[in-house]
Parts: structure tokens; C-alpha cells; sequence
């Protein structure tokens, strides 16, 4: 083989490579583009208020509250509102736990009776 076979055989290979690595990076591009524009849309549909009603800001009369994130919240404050918002669910478990034990007609459990 001649030696300007070799710099041809080359050119073509790197040449080659270039093109293909043009399209793939091109459908790679397409197809994020198309996940952002995705994303977008989902984001702009979803509403979510991860703030409980207790730790919303009242501002006055007619005025919507607007949450305080826990961050800038005082310690106390977070600390307060989480041993709060565990009672409650205790509390919640507790009472389908006696619903429960009622319809089926089971004896009730000394620890579901906070009143004794």
C-alpha cells in the first residue's frame, strides 16, 4: 500500500467518525431538548403546598397567607410544629385504630384509651 493510501485511508475514518458523532450528538441534543420542554410542562401543571396550614404567615384581612419555609423559621418554631404535627398523627392512628377494632368487634386496647 502506497503511503498517501494510508493518509486517505485515515482522513476518511476520522471523517467518518466526525459525521457520526455530529448526528448522534444531534439526536442526544433533540431528545434533551424535548425532556426539558417535558419537564417544563409537568412543572407548570403540578401545584404543590408542602406547607402545613400551621406554619403559614397571616398578613391581614383579605390577605393570602404565604408560608414560611422551615429555613428561615426559628428552631423552636420547627421544632414545635413537627412534635405538633406527630401528635396529630398519633393521635389519627389511634382513633382508626379504635374505629377498626369497633366495626369488627374486638376489644379495645387499654393503650388506645387515653381517658383511663
Amino acid at each position: 500500500m502506497l503511503w498517501w493510501m494510508w493518509i486517505v485511508l485515515w482522513v476518511a475514518l476520522v471523517l467518518v467518525g466526525a459525521v457520526f458523532l455530529a448526528i448522534v450528538g444531534y439526536r442526544v441534543f433533540r431528545r434533551g431538548v424535548r425532556t426539558f420542554a417535558d419537564v417544563g410542562d409537568a412543572l407548570d401543571r403540578l401545584q404543590v403546598d408542602a406547607t402545613p396550614a400551621d406554619e403559614a404567615v397571616t398578613r391581614g384581612p383579605g390577605v393570602p397567607d404565604i408560608p414560611v419555609p422551615a429555613v428561615f423559621s426559628a428552631p423552636e418554631d420547627v421544632r414545635a410544629a413537627r412534635e405538633r404535627a406527630t401528635v396529630r398523627r398519633l393521635d389519627d392512628r389511634r382513633s382508626r385504630r379504635v374505629e377498626l377494632r369497633v366495626r369488627r368487634r374486638q376489644p379495645q386496647l387499654l393503650r388506645d384509651m387515653p381517658h383511663l
